[in-house]
Protein backbone atom coordinates (compact mmCIF):
# COMPACT_ATOMS: atom_id res chain seq x y z
CA UNK A 1 0.00 0.00 0.00
CA UNK A 2 1.24 3.44 -0.87
CA UNK A 3 0.12 6.19 1.49
CA UNK A 4 2.21 9.01 0.08
CA UNK A 5 4.06 11.76 1.86
CA UNK A 6 2.30 14.82 3.21
CA UNK A 7 3.83 17.97 4.61
CA UNK A 8 2.07 17.20 7.90
CA UNK A 9 1.38 13.80 9.49
CA UNK A 10 -2.31 14.65 9.60
CA UNK A 11 -2.43 15.33 5.84
CA UNK A 12 -3.90 18.72 6.62
CA UNK A 13 -7.22 17.33 7.89
CA UNK A 14 -8.55 17.01 11.44
CA UNK A 15 -7.53 13.65 12.95
CA UNK A 16 -5.79 12.78 9.68
CA UNK A 17 -2.98 10.84 11.31
CA UNK A 18 -5.47 8.77 13.33
CA UNK A 19 -7.53 8.06 10.20
CA UNK A 20 -4.39 7.14 8.24
CA UNK A 21 -3.36 4.64 10.94
CA UNK A 22 -6.88 3.16 10.93
CA UNK A 23 -6.85 2.88 7.13
CA UNK A 24 -3.45 1.20 7.12
CA UNK A 25 -4.58 -1.24 9.82
CA UNK A 26 -7.68 -2.18 7.80
CA UNK A 27 -5.70 -2.79 4.60
CA UNK A 28 -2.60 -4.42 6.12
CA UNK A 29 -3.43 -7.75 7.76
CA UNK A 30 -0.20 -7.66 9.76
CA UNK A 31 -1.44 -4.66 11.78
CA UNK A 32 -3.78 -4.62 14.76
CA UNK A 33 -7.07 -3.28 13.39
CA UNK A 34 -8.84 -3.67 16.77
CA UNK A 35 -6.37 -1.30 18.42
CA UNK A 36 -6.63 1.26 15.61
CA UNK A 37 -10.45 1.01 15.63
CA UNK A 38 -10.56 1.51 19.41
CA UNK A 39 -8.37 4.61 19.08
CA UNK A 40 -10.74 6.02 16.44
CA UNK A 41 -13.80 5.27 18.56
CA UNK A 42 -12.19 7.02 21.53
CA UNK A 43 -11.52 10.18 19.52
CA UNK A 44 -14.20 10.20 16.83
CA UNK A 45 -17.02 8.07 18.25
CA UNK A 46 -18.77 4.99 16.90
CA UNK A 47 -20.59 6.59 13.97
CA UNK A 48 -17.59 8.44 12.52
CA UNK A 49 -15.41 5.33 12.92
CA UNK A 50 -17.98 3.22 11.05
CA UNK A 51 -18.14 5.86 8.31
CA UNK A 52 -14.34 5.89 8.01
CA UNK A 53 -14.28 2.07 7.73
CA UNK A 54 -16.96 2.23 5.03
CA UNK A 55 -14.97 4.74 2.99
CA UNK A 56 -11.88 2.51 3.19
CA UNK A 57 -13.93 -0.55 2.16
CA UNK A 58 -15.52 1.33 -0.75
CA UNK A 59 -12.21 2.52 -2.17
CA UNK A 60 -10.62 -0.89 -1.69
CA UNK A 61 -13.54 -2.53 -3.50
CA UNK A 62 -13.36 -0.08 -6.39
CA UNK A 63 -9.63 -0.76 -6.75
CA UNK A 64 -10.20 -4.52 -6.74
CA UNK A 65 -12.83 -4.25 -9.48
CA UNK A 66 -10.54 -2.02 -11.57
CA UNK A 67 -7.64 -4.44 -11.10
CA UNK A 68 -9.75 -7.48 -11.98
CA UNK A 69 -11.08 -5.90 -15.16
CA UNK A 70 -7.67 -4.70 -16.29
CA UNK A 71 -8.51 -0.99 -16.24
CA UNK A 72 -5.36 1.00 -16.87
CA UNK A 73 -4.25 4.15 -15.06
CA UNK A 74 -5.48 7.47 -16.37
CA UNK A 75 -2.88 9.71 -18.00
CA UNK A 76 -2.56 12.07 -15.00
CA UNK A 77 -1.96 9.22 -12.53
CA UNK A 78 0.42 7.53 -14.93
CA UNK A 79 2.47 10.72 -15.40
CA UNK A 80 2.33 11.41 -11.64
CA UNK A 81 4.33 8.28 -10.87
CA UNK A 82 1.70 5.57 -11.07
CA UNK A 83 3.51 3.63 -13.80
CA UNK A 84 6.75 3.85 -11.84
CA UNK A 85 5.09 2.37 -8.76
CA UNK A 86 3.60 -0.45 -10.85
CA UNK A 87 7.05 -1.27 -12.29
CA UNK A 88 8.82 -0.95 -8.93
CA UNK A 89 6.39 -3.27 -7.16
CA UNK A 90 6.12 -5.63 -10.17
CA UNK A 91 2.34 -5.35 -10.03
CA UNK A 92 1.96 -6.39 -13.67
CA UNK A 93 3.24 -9.80 -12.61
CA UNK A 94 0.21 -10.42 -10.39
CA UNK A 95 -2.34 -12.86 -11.78
CA UNK A 96 -5.16 -10.32 -11.80
CA UNK A 97 -3.10 -7.95 -13.93
CA UNK A 98 -2.57 -10.45 -16.73
CA UNK A 99 -4.75 -10.10 -19.79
Amino acid sequence: MVTGQAAHKDGGIPNGELLRRFTEAILDRSRDVAEARAACVDVLGDEATAQAASVVASFDGINRVADATGIRLDLETSRGGGDEIIRELALEELGAARA
